[in-house]
């Protein structure tokens, strides 16, 4: 009897102990680490149709990638495909340069003026996102020849017009 009277008061201490501490956290949710907020990629999809999209030529964006203020997005479009690198400016997703694999690359992606390692977190956040991709995607997507530096600023909220410039420097068929 005498055991089970120091049992329990040792689970009383122990529960004692635990509700006087601080609150256990919860593990940290690495489920994340690759996946984009629905609500991110959303204004990510729509700064891209906003500026692309036409109706006898629907705009797809996938994979949306985020880290921080920059975001990287794929793009198909009839036959021809690309990426873009967009920027959070005033709490709007604004294009800032349209490539091909040049951007998944993080030592390009450092010389668009973010850090080493938000451009390498970045790159290889795109890089897991496109290991889903077809082949046949991914060669739309490095289609695009070169960098083309996209003024996002002048850009935003212009609607179509913004994007025909952009637009036709994509590579011929």
């Amino acid at each position: 009897m005498k055991t089970k009277i120091q049992i329990s008061g040792l689970a009383l201490a122990i529960i004692g102990l635990l509700s006087s501490a601080a609150p256990l956290q919860a593990a940290p949710d690495h489920s994340q680490a690759v996946a984009t907020p629905a609500k991110e990629a959303q204004g990510i999809v729509q700064a891209m149709k906003r500026q692309f999209d036409k109706p006898q030529s629907p705009l797809k964006v996938a994979p949306v990638v985020v880290e921080g203020d920059w975001a990287l997005a794929g793009w198909l479009q009839d036959a021809r495909g690309g990426r873009a690198l967009l920027q959070k400016r005033h709490g709007h997703w604004v294009i800032v340069v349209c490539g091909g694999d040049g951007l998944r690359q993080a030592d390009a992606l450092v010389h668009t003026g973010m850090t080493a390692d938000m451009a390498t977190a970045l790159a290889k956040k795109l890089n897991v996102a496109e290991s889903r991709l077809s082949a046949d995607t991914l060669k739309k997507m490095a289609s695009f020849e070169g960098m083309l530096r996209v003024d996002g600023e002048a850009g935003h909220g212009t609607g179509h017009g913004a994007g025909h410039g952009a637009q036709s420097t994509h590579p011929k068929h």
